[in-house]
C-alpha cells in the first residue's frame, strides 16, 4: 500500500485528462494554435507571414483555451475586434516593460503601492476595468497560463528543430 502511494505521487500528469488543469489547459492551447498556424501557412506565402500574424494567432489559441477567466474574455474581445492581424497590439505576451523608478517617488508606502496596482492592471488584459480585487484574483491564473504557453511554444519549436 505504501509503494502505490509512492508512485501516485511521483506521477505529474493525471490519467484522467481533467484532473490535471496545466495538462488540460496545454492540451487546449495547442489544438487552437497548431491548426491555426497550419491554416495561415497554406493561406499565406512565407514571406506575407510577419510577426504580428504570428502573434496575433498565438494571442487568440491562448485566449481561446483560457475562456473561464475574464482576462481571456477581455482579450478574445480585443482579438476579435481587430480587423487585420497586422496591427494587432495585445497584451498576452508583448514586451512586459518594468517601470522606471524616480527618486522622487512619493507619497509614502501607500502610493508606491497604489502605483505598482496601476501598472499591473495595465499588463493584465482588460485589468484597468476590474477592481483590484478581482483583478489580484485574474493575475495568478494569468501568469500560470502565460508560463504554461511557453512551456507549449518551446515544445512545438522543439518539435519543428
Amino acid at each position: 500500500m505504501e509503494r502505490q502511494i509512492i508512485n501516485k505521487k511521483k506521477r505529474v500528469f493525471s490519467l484522467e485528462p481533467n484532473k490535471n488543469p496545466s495538462a488540460a489547459f496545454t492540451r487546449k492551447y495547442t489544438s487552437h494554435l497548431v491548426p491555426a498556424l497550419k491554416k495561415l501557412n497554406m493561406n499565406k506565402k512565407s514571406s506575407q507571414i510577419t510577426q504580428q500574424t504570428v502573434k496575433h494567432e498565438v494571442d487568440m489559441a491562448l485566449a481561446l483555451s483560457a475562456q473561464e477567466f475574464a482576462w481571456s474574455r477581455f482579450l478574445l474581445h480585443k482579438l476579435s475586434s481587430t480587423k487585420n492581424p497586422t496591427t494587432t497590439t495585445s497584451s498576452s505576451s508583448n514586451g512586459i516593460r518594468i517601470p522606471e523608478r524616480s527618486d522622487k517617488e512619493g507619497g509614502g508606502e501607500d502610493g508606491g503601492i497604489e502605483e505598482k496596482l496601476r501598472e499591473l492592471q495595465k499588463l493584465l488584459p482588460g485589468g484597468e476595468e476590474m477592481n483590484v480585487e478581482d483583478m489580484l484574483s485574474e493575475i495568478g491564473d494569468y501568469i500560470k497560463c502565460l508560463e504554461l504557453q511557453t512551456i507549449a511554444l518551446k515544445s512545438i519549436v522543439q518539435d519543428t528543430t
